[in-house]
């Protein structure tokens, strides 16, 4: 039957490599969809990990990056002087976030932002990252117009260190380009001095959020309970809450992406389905005679089934080359053995379906009739 069925998609070459691209487009979707939902969640989860143990204040209902919340900088200063919480202010800071540039995707915050941070406090918005090229922080007291640019950032302004670009209508002379971070918030940021920002775009006397570290991590939560019933007019954020709404923010996205996955196998099925019963159409003679000469149904339909499958997996080892080339690209992990089975599998699945009917149909093929069929 393997043979039988290997034969008769030779002899259509033109409509066996259509199906098998519709394969592969409806594999490759797929298996595009595992990769950009294993990144963006990928991405979140690297964003929040630098907030271990941390804790954000900001305005109530802001999310994170908090563009739009604000916040008085006295307020901020009377919060970051609070002996009584435990806080490690070597690793506390008040900042202030705009964003310059809007993402292209609804889970992407921002394409291009801002962030304040007072001179000599840089590392710990950046952390552990240094500079590819100039400096990686401030001289003490910098308030000049100045930027630290992450890696994103500069090739979106195509600078380079020592070179002017404009910030909502201001030059500023960009003094260090950093490596690449695990945040993306960093990549894409021009860090700059916090009167800078709070002087480029008229937030005298504002910031966005304050971000605390405890002296001890394991009483993140309960500083945070502190905080919310001595600032009720604030949302206090551990890692945790920021977590859950990334998620919730999220569910849409990865819905979406999935959806164009599923979109694709389905038309993958159809094309199957579509190509089997031209075929079972135009060997209506053939399988009359292999049903005159006492072939059994069951052998009628295995070789219908074959030929569906065999034309579903022919797609599969290109699509998923080009799924890994783009994953490489994206510089995230291409599916594991489980995902790339689970696409075999729903390929194989997707196969049969479009097939089962025009497997019934040569099967229902009566000898006398098929015969006389031209």
């Amino acid at each position: 039957m393997i043979d039988i069925a290997i034969k008769n998609l030779g002899t259509r070459k033109v409509r066996t490599v259509l199906c098998a691209l519709a394969v592969l487009a409806g594999v490759f979707l797929m298996g595009v969809t595992l990769v950009m939902n294993d990144w963006m969640y990928g991405t979140m989860t690297a964003e929040l990990a630098k907030y271990l143990g941390k804790i954000y204040v900001q305005q109530g209902e802001s999310t994170y990056p908090p563009f739009d919340s604000t916040m008085s900088q006295n307020t901020a200063a009377a919060i970051l002087e609070r002996t009584d919480l435990g806080l490690n202010l070597a690793e506390s800071t008040s900042l202030i976030f705009v964003r310059t540039e809007r993402g292209m995707m609804p889970f992407m915050s921002a394409e291009k932002m801002v962030i304040g941070v007072p001179a000599g406090r840089e590392a710990i918005l950046i952390g552990n990252v240094t500079a590819d090229s100039g400096l990686d922080h401030f001289a003490a007291g910098e308030h000049g117009n100045v930027a630290i640019l992450g890696e994103t950032s500069a090739e979106g302004f195509n600078a380079e260190v020592g070179q002017d670009i404009v910030i909502n209508g201001t030059e500023v002379r960009v003094i260090g380009i950093l490596e690449k971070s695990s945040m993306d918030s960093v990549n894409i940021a021009a860090i700059m001095p916090m009167e800078t920002v709070q002087r480029i775009f008229a937030k005298q006397g504002q910031v966005s959020s304050v971000l605390l570290t405890p002296q001890d991590v394991r009483e993140t939560a309960e500083v945070a309970v502190r905080l919310e019933q001595d600032y009720p007019a604030f949302g206090v954020a551990t890692q945790d809450d920021m977590l859950a709404e990334a998620e919730q923010v999220m569910k849409m996205p990865l819905m979406y992406m999935s959806s164009m996955g599923v979109t694709g196998m389905i038309v993958a099925m159809i094309v199957i389905m579509s190509t089997m019963f031209m075929t079972v159409t135009e060997r209506t003679r053939e399988f009359g005679t292999l049903r005159a000469l006492g072939a059994r149904q069951r052998i009628v339909v295995s070789t219908v089934l074959i030929e569906a499958l065999i034309l579903a997996l022919i797609g599969v080892p290109p699509a998923m080359g080009l799924v890994y080339l783009m994953s490489k690209a994206m510089e995230t992990t291409p599916p594991d053995a489980v995902k790339l089975v689970l696409i075999v599998l729903f390929t194989v699945v997707a196969a049969m379906v479009g097939a089962a009917y025009p497997a019934w149909r040569a099967a229902r093929v009566e000898p006398l009739e098929a015969l006389r069929y031209e």
